[in-house]
C-alpha cells in the first residue's frame, strides 16, 4: 500500500499565518512609504508657498514710495486726500499679538499689465510732477506712471491680496505672520501649516532691506 503525501491542514493554516504576516509586513511598509512622500510633498509645498509668499511682499515693500524721478517733496496733487495717502505709502496694521492683520502700500507698477491705475503721475522728471486718479495720458513732454495701491489682508488662514481691481489669495494655509519695521530694513516671519496635517508646521523668515526709507505706522 502506498504511502500519500501532501500538507496537513496544519501546515496549511500556518503556511496562510506566515504569509498574512509578511502581507502586513509589506503593507505597513508601503504605507509608511507613502506617508513620507506625502510628508515630503507637503512639506516642499509649503516651502514653495512661502518662498513666492515673502518674495512677492519683499517686491511690494522695496517699492513702496517709489513714485517716479522726482523727490516727492516735488509732486503736487489735485486732491488733497491723496497728498494724505502718499504721505505715508506704507500703512501697517497689527493684532495685540502683533499678528499682521493689514499692510497696504502705494508704488509704481513694477510690471505691465497690472491693471488699471489708482493713480497717475504725470512728470517731465525735471521741474513738474502732478498726481492724479486713474489713468491719464501725458501731455507733450510728460511721461505718465502707474501707480497702486496693493493691500495684503489676513483673514482667517487666508493671506489675500488685492491690487487695482484684482482681489486673490496669494497663499493659504497661514498661522502666523509678523513684520517688524525698523528704520531701514523689515523683518517678515510667516508660518505655515498643512490643513490636512501630513506635514508639521513650517515658519520661514526674511530680512528685506529698505533703499528708500518711507514712513510708516
Amino acid at each position: 500500500m502506498r504511502r500519500q503525501t501532501g500538507f496537513s491542514l496544519l501546515e496549511v493554516l500556518l503556511a496562510l499565518s506566515l504569509g498574512l504576516l509578511l502581507l502586513l509586513g509589506a503593507s505597513r511598509l508601503f504605507m509608511a512609504a507613502c506617508q513620507s512622500w506625502q510628508a515630503q510633498a507637503a512639506a516642499a509645498r509649503m516651502q514653495e508657498d512661502a518662498r513666492q509668499a515673502l518674495q512677492r511682499l519683499a517686491q511690494s515693500i522695496r517699492m513702496a514710495g517709489m513714485f517716479g524721478c522726482l523727490q516727492q517733496d516735488a509732486i503736487k496733487f489735485d486732491d488733497p486726500l491723496h497728498a494724505e495717502a502718499f504721505a505715508q505709502p506704507l500703512h501697517v496694521t497689527q493684532g495685540a499679538d502683533g499678528r499682521l492683520q493689514r499692510l497696504s502700500l502705494i508704488s509704481a507698477e513694477v510690471t505691465q499689465g497690472g491693471g488699471r491705475p489708482d493713480w497717475t503721475l504725470l512728470t517731465d522728471c525735471r521741474t513738474q510732477a502732478r498726481v492724479q486718479a486713474g489713468p491719464q495720458v501725458p501731455g507733450a513732454g510728460q511721461f505718465a506712471v502707474a501707480l497702486h495701491r496693493q493691500v495684503y489682508r489676513l483673514e482667517g488662514h487666508q493671506l489675500h491680496l488685492r491690487s487695482g481691481s484684482s482681489t486673490g489669495v496669494l497663499v493659504d494655509g497661514v498661522s502666523d505672520l509678523q513684520l517688524e519695521l525698523h528704520k531701514d530694513a523689515v523683518h517678515l516671519s510667516l508660518t505655515l501649516f498643512d490643513p490636512q496635517q501630513r506635514a508639521r508646521s513650517q515658519a520661514y523668515g526674511m530680512r528685506i532691506a529698505l533703499e528708500n526709507p518711507v514712513a510708516s505706522s
